[in-house]
């Protein structure tokens, strides 16, 4: 069981990925027969061209002005009046509109967002834009200029965690709550805490068979982005994922809530 959400994502040169799903009847074959008729040969290709099915699996992204940007799913706003001006309108959604592999993207187009919703600038975050959304702590998703993914701090070991002046935990609800705020003292403690996570013992360790509990984890500087991970409770065993999963000491516990 791996309940990895968040820690940056990997950047491609394709638009999107595509997985190809091809089924096919379990006795199926375009092959003549012997004593086949050739009217049978085509009638068996045209049944198993309509039972071929192309699912596109999409990466959440939005065309800009001729820029890919793709969700950067570890970060979020600092604060929610580094939000510029906006920019432009989604003009088309593929998801569910598109099943075409071959596909060109076009300005305009977005993997998920409907028609119409506004695309805003990031104040000093010029590689960004921001689509609003209530689920993203400080109410806003964040795109990445894809050609700047790979500079990004997607993952934990990029984060400089000297210059974290400031934690929040947060439920991951659809409107994400606050539960603490962790600064000062208690926040080097937590920081310690979070560089002695341990990989899981070799071998196939017990998993709960109850949903973990999931919980944000936003870490300030002094930058108008802040790094988003998420860390779980999993039957009394905490754990994340800076990259492989690591195990938490209990103390963690102590943080979560106020």
């Amino acid at each position: 069981m791996n309940y990895k959400t968040t820690g940056g994502f990997s950047m491609k040169k394709l638009s999107f990925l595509l997985l190809f799903s091809i089924m096919l009847s379990a006795c199926g074959s375009a092959n003549a027969v012997p004593n086949q008729s050739g009217e049978d040969v085509e009638k068996q290709k045209l049944h198993q061209k309509e039972e071929t099915a192309t699912i596109i699996d999409w990466v959440d992204f939005v065309q800009f002005e001729g820029t890919h940007y793709v969700s950067a799913d570890s970060a979020v706003l600092a604060e929610k009046n580094s939000i510029g001006k906006e920019i432009g309108v989604v003009a088309f959604q593929m998801a569910d509109n598109i099943n075409d592999p071959y596909y060109k993207v076009k300005n305009g187009d977005a993997a998920f967002w409907k028609e119409g919703t506004a695309l805003f600038g990031v104040k000093e975050m010029p590689d960004f834009l921001a689509i609003a959304d209530e689920s993203k702590v400080n109410g806003y998703r964040l795109y990445l200029a894809e050609p700047k993914g790979e500079e990004f701090p997607h993952h934990f070991k990029d984060v400089k965690l000297e210059s974290v002046d400031l934690v929040e935990i947060y439920t991951t609800a659809n409107e994400p709550k606050l539960l603490n705020r962790i600064e000062g003292e208690r926040l080097d403690t937590f920081k310690e805490l979070l560089k002695q996570g341990a990989e899981p013992p070799a071998g196939d360790r017990a998993y709960s068979q109850e949903d973990p509990e999931i919980y944000q984890m936003i870490l300030y500087t002094d930058e108008p982005f802040a790094h988003a991970f998420h860390i779980y409770n999993e039957g009394g065993q905490w754990l994340w994922y800076p990259w492989d999963e690591e195990l938490l000491s209990g103390e963690i516990e102590h943080f979560m809530i106020p």
